[in-house]
């Protein structure tokens, strides 16, 4: 990359895996622009305090030509990026990985479970992101044991492929999870992977659509518990969420 130019990244997700708090929290950083999912099947999500050009029909018949015009139009911005989430356009994601110039962030989430229950809950509410605390009411959700199987499996599966195409070209990358990023210094470590300072407070604009207990949205829990015995899901069923994260102070 040529001297002046300001750093770009990805963030590689699956959904409910915490990518919305990444990037609201990233985009809080003074010298910072990370837009969220752009090329989300349903619309361009811009930055929240960026007012994007290009319409979808220009996005998808040119991912690459569109991904440059994102890589022109940060304005000031010492790095500029966005999230991919899983399923997401092919084109898009062929052309990130075989970018070296393109740091790539993972963000996983350890618990399988709850990313598969969030998903669903997103599916049944249409809410997939969150910036109004009064979005806080959940339905109940049922869990078939062989559903909540295969969602992990794709995940891994996702994951796998992105990780062995970055092997295969010599690129590194930076492995982050949901359940840490309330930790500063995991933060640091991002923001240092991407190459700015962990300086001033990064506010989250997003708000948490999660329960603290599961019993409280899945019906079945306890029939889901008796399925997943003897196995390492039965762990993610009980363990602890991550509390609502709100900001990261840097400042001495």
């Amino acid at each position: 990359m040529n001297a002046g130019q300001p750093v770009r990244f990805v963030i590689f997700a699956a959904p409910r895996t915490g990518s919305n708090l990444l990037c609201s929290l990233l985009n809080a950083h003074p010298e910072m622009l990370c837009h969220h999912g752009l090329f989300n099947p349903d619309g361009i999500h811009w930055a929240r305090d960026w007012q994007g050009s290009g319409s979808m029909a220009d996005r998808d018949r040119d991912p690459a030509a569109f991904i440059a015009s994102v890589w022109a139009s940060g304005g000031d911005a010492r790095a500029i990026g966005f999230k991919m989430n899983r399923d997401e356009n092919d084109d898009a994601v062929g052309a990130l990985l075989r970018d070296p110039t393109v740091r790539k962030i993972l963000l996983r989430r350890r618990n399988r479970v709850r990313t598969y229950v969030s998903e669903e809950i997103a599916k049944l509410t249409g809410i997939w992101e969150s910036y109004d605390a009064s979005d806080a009411s959940l339905p109940a959700v049922h869990v078939e044991v062989d559903d909540l199987i295969r969602h992990s499996a794709l995940n891994a599966v996702y994951y796998a492929a992105i990780e062995d195409s970055l092997s295969a070209t010599g690129q590194p990358w930076l492995d982050t999870d949901y359940e840490t990023l309330d930790d500063p210094g995991e933060m640091a470590r991002i923001l240092s992977f991407i190459g700015v300072k962990a300086q001033a407070s990064l506010s989250a604009a997003s708000h948490k659509r999660g329960p603290a207990d599961l019993g409280a949205v899945v019906e079945n829990f306890d029939e889901l518990a008796g399925a997943l015995r003897g196995t390492a899901l039965l762990d993610d069923l009980y363990r602890r969420d991550m509390p609502e994260l709100h900001h990261h102070d840097f400042t001495p």
